[in-house]
């Protein structure tokens, strides 16, 4: 039985007509009309080793198999197709935007598989071989592999759209303190998924190309719909920056609107106790002459004058609509 995960450093296949065998590394595989699949870790040295023994594998796409960052890409070269994509492992406590990269090189008879951590869509692809849903060609397994990796692609869109509409409804409410925080991380994930997604737009449209011109309909109709999809996650993530930056602008609005607010209570108060702060210094000065400086009821009807004047100004304020 074939194991549920990949070990290291290698696994390899020998895939037939409707037939699947787990081979050792080393072990002859004989099919006729079938292909091999060998999966590598390129952090492993023994990756670099079978790469740099192989007559067939050229240097410049040994360098690219063997690259620690790549963008997505796609490049034909004469012994094969080179082809990398980008995924998302969808597991508790991963980032949504936490690529991984899946390197391909494709030959007539052969599909080699790079990639640095485990990827949950070969692993899922493997388990639907054992179930007898077997490729029947290199040109079937790339394709089916682009469908997995866009799936879990798409699940995490869904989460970042569950994100940012959630940071939508507490902009309206205002009732979240930590919505900026919220919001520049959703929009950081937006801008680094749509860096790698808007290439492997591009690299599977190239690989529809190639199936066009090997006559794979079938096979291209279902890489399609692979395509499709990235294009839809490309507009989405165009979609979430737009809403993004307008919630960013409607708090930047918000905030402004506040601090205008507090400004303008701040200079109602500074205009009103000015004239009675005036009246008040003025009679306070330490220098002989000041009115009613003997008198007793002086005090009394300074305050009533304070009174009154604090009154006069209230009535003016409202009349001239400073405040309601």
């Amino acid at each position: 039985m074939l194991q549920t995960t990949v070990p290291d450093p290698v696994r390899r296949f020998a895939v037939g007509p409707q037939t699947l065998k787990d081979l050792n590394y080393g072990e002859p595989a004989e099919f006729d009309g079938g292909f091999e699949w060998l999966h590598f870790d390129w952090t492993r040295p023994e990756a670099r080793e079978f790469l740099e023994n192989d007559p067939d594998i050229d240097p410049l796409v040994m360098k690219a198999l063997l690259a620690p960052e790549t963008r997505p890409r796609f490049n034909l070269f004469a012994g094969g197709i080179f082809l990398n994509l980008r995924g998302i492992n969808p597991k508790p406590g991963m980032q949504q935007d936490e690529m991984i990269s899946l390197r391909m090189w494709i030959e007539k008879n052969r599909l080699i598989t790079m990639r640095r951590v485990r990827i949950e869509a070969i692993n899922d692809m493997v388990l639907e071989m054992q179930a007898g849903h077997v490729p029947a060609s290199v040109e079937e397994l790339v394709s089916r592999l682009a469908s997995y990796l866009s799936r879990d692609i798409g699940l995490s869109l869904i989460n970042l759209n569950d994100e940012v509409d959630e940071i939508e409804e507490l902009a309206i409410e205002g009732t979240d303190d930590d919505l900026r925080s919220r919001l520049a991380e959703a929009r950081r994930q937006s801008i680094v998924l749509r860096r790698y997604l808007a290439p492997q737009r591009d690299a599977l449209q190239r690989w529809l190309e190639v199936l066009q011109e090997r006559n794979r309909p079938d096979i291209r109709e279902h890489a399609r719909e692979t395509h499709d999809a990235v294009l839809r996650y490309v507009e989405d993530l165009d979609a979430f920056r737009e809403k993004a930056g307008i919630l960013h602008d409607e708090w930047l609005t918000r905030l402004s609107d506040k601090l205008n607010r507090n400004m303008f209570v701040l200079a109602i108060l500074s205009v009103f106790f000015l004239p009675l702060s005036f009246v008040t210094g003025l009679l306070g000065v330490n220098v002989a002459g000041i009115p009613l400086a003997d008198a007793p009821w002086a005090f009394g009807a300074l305050c009533l004058g304070l009174v009154v004047m604090a009154a006069l100004q209230i009535a003016a304020f409202r009349y001239l609509k400073w405040f309601n």
